[in-house]
């Protein structure tokens, strides 16, 4: 106990600490039904492999009724609220995972990364949900570019079959490549391959040409395992700064991305 470098609390120091919430981000198409398939296909593969998953759905509003306490119905914006709602790890219902809408949630996380930065509104995101469990956060790419830029996070952007969603597709790409995100194409196929396939080279290749962006495509079959390994973890408070880093004078992102066109 009194060797050099070493005190009573070493012990429990040198433990790994508990793995809270995880996050991982899912850019939508402008048609965001288009891509519940592919979210469905995800949070299956996860829970297969035993996570928790919770789908939070920023394309879809917030209901107001207080009749329910358990996240699925109020969604997103009443558990930020509400302390008395943790530990969010399953559905109610019984079904297999979680779904809560979130469209004002994220306004007012989006709000808290202009103010406080992305990592407070990360925080403050993860706080509801139990340990371990794994959170898909469905929304636009401008929406993840405002509560995620600096944390070089990996998202996933999905591609279909059909020719609107290479302008989708390339659309987020370079939106969340400006602001320092890792953007990872998806493509689901539910009918021919090469159709899917020819869809996901013209924004590879697009994305090569005009940003210098090599983007990996992740095959269905290995989403579960890759979501997994890079999914954002709520970051650890640093008591030398206050709470979560939450200090005045603290930088300040940019309320808005700069705008591009979309091919060049």
């Amino acid at each position: 106990m009194f060797e050099p470098g070493f005190d009573q609390a070493a012990g429990l120091r040198g433990d790994p600490p508990a793995r809270g919430a995880v996050l991982m981000p899912v850019a939508s198409p402008a048609q965001p039904a288009r891509a519940y398939e592919l979210l469905c296909t995800l949070a299956s593969s996860l829970a297969a492999e035993g996570r928790a998953v919770i789908i939070v759905d920023g394309t879809a509003t917030e209901a107001t009724s207080r009749d329910r306490h358990d996240g699925a119905h109020l969604g997103l914006m009443r558990v930020l609220q509400d302390p008395s709602i943790a530990h969010l790890e399953r559905a109610h219902d019984g079904a297999d995972w979680l779904v809560m809408p979130g469209a004002v949630g994220l306004h007012a996380l989006q709000e808290t990364a202009r103010a406080a930065g992305a990592e407070v509104a990360l925080t403050r995101l993860l706080t509801p949900f139990a340990s371990g469990a794994l959170v898909l956060l469905f929304a636009p790419a401008f929406s993840l570019t405002e509560l995620l830029r600096g944390l070089a996070a990996r998202v996933l952007v999905p591609v279909i079959e059909q020719p609107q969603s290479s302008i989708d597709a390339y659309g987020a790409v370079k939106l969340l490549h400006a602001a320092g995100l890792s953007p990872a194409l998806a493509p689901l196929a539910s009918g021919a391959g090469t159709a899917l396939q020819t869809v996901v080279n013209v924004v590879a290749d697009t994305a090569q040409r005009h940003l210098g962006l090599p983007l990996e495509s992740w095959p269905a079959r290995t989403w579960a395992q890759r979501v997994q390994a890079c999914a954002l973890e709520r970051p650890r408070q640093r008591h030398a700064h206050g709470y979560h880093g939450l200090v005045p004078g603290a930088s300040r992102t940019a309320r808005t991305a700069n705008a591009y066109s979309l091919w060049s």
